[in-house]
């Protein structure tokens, strides 16, 4: 059996009502009209990026909401994934695959080993791609809620006092071993560096300042890969996956 479209919109859902029509964005028409070959009377999924979402038809270049409206609850802990910039269009996976295992938070670095500098003129075009990138994956994954993301900022200004702070280096502790020590936070932050991973410098002073170096497992691994592995090692871990 074939999956119900799923559509974020760009309205908050929340005060919505049964049986209210919502014009379609022409990017969205074109999508389920024209791509998906939907017709009117065709049933679609629609949610609003903040974790409210609700069934509807559609109807010509709107979609009328034709069922109970849901808030999915925030998940703990609340996952936070800093990648530091990769080369090319590599972050693009990077997005994907952490809104598919469920990331709440993204945040982008620039360390010493990152080649890639971002300028002011190329900043708000590169930004919309990342969004755009985001929103495509959890209407994929059919994710209510839409990931923020955040930066690019330097590594030393990371944590917050209210997060535990991973930091992914070869030949540290696995995360399984040091579980003890993320395993009841409300907040994780796991941190990735570039192409050559991050200095030993830049490890050490993160450390100083109360971060927790870990590994990702005996193999090294591509940076566009390294962050869904941790994922997917916290969010079980963790018992996000049972919820």
């Amino acid at each position: 059996m074939s999956l119900t479209p799923y559509v974020h919109l760009d309205i908050d859902l929340a005060a919505a009502v049964d049986g209210q029509r919502i014009d379609l964005t022409a990017a969205d028409r074109h999508h389920l009209v024209t791509v998906l070959r939907l017709g009117t009377g065709a049933p679609v999924e629609v949610a609003d990026g903040r974790g409210v979402s609700a069934p509807a038809v559609l109807v010509g270049g709107a979609v009328e909401l034709a069922g109970p409206i849901s808030r999915r609850p925030d998940q703990r802990p609340h996952l936070i994934l800093a990648q530091a910039l990769p080369k090319g269009r590599k972050l693009d996976e990077v997005l994907r695959q952490a809104c598919e295992l469920g990331v709440d938070e993204l945040r982008v670095l620039t360390t010493a080993r990152s080649v890639v500098r971002l300028d002011a003129a190329k900043l708000d075009r590169v930004r919309a791609r990342w969004e755009a990138v985001v929103r495509s994956a959890c209407e994929q994954a059919r994710r209510p809620r839409r990931p923020a993301v955040v930066g690019p900022l330097p590594l030393e200004r990371l944590g917050r006092d209210d997060e535990v702070l991973l930091i992914a280096h070869p030949g540290a502790p696995g995360l399984p071993t040091v579980a003890e020590a993320w395993m009841q936070a409300e907040r994780l932050v796991l941190a990735v560096g570039p192409e050559g991973g991050f200095t030993d410098e830049e490890v050490a002073d993160a450390v100083t300042a109360g971060a927790l170096a870990v590994g990702l497992g005996p193999a090294v691994l591509r940076t566009e890969h390294a962050g869904a592995a941790g994922l997917a090692v916290l969010a079980a871990g963790s018992g996000r996956w049972g919820q």
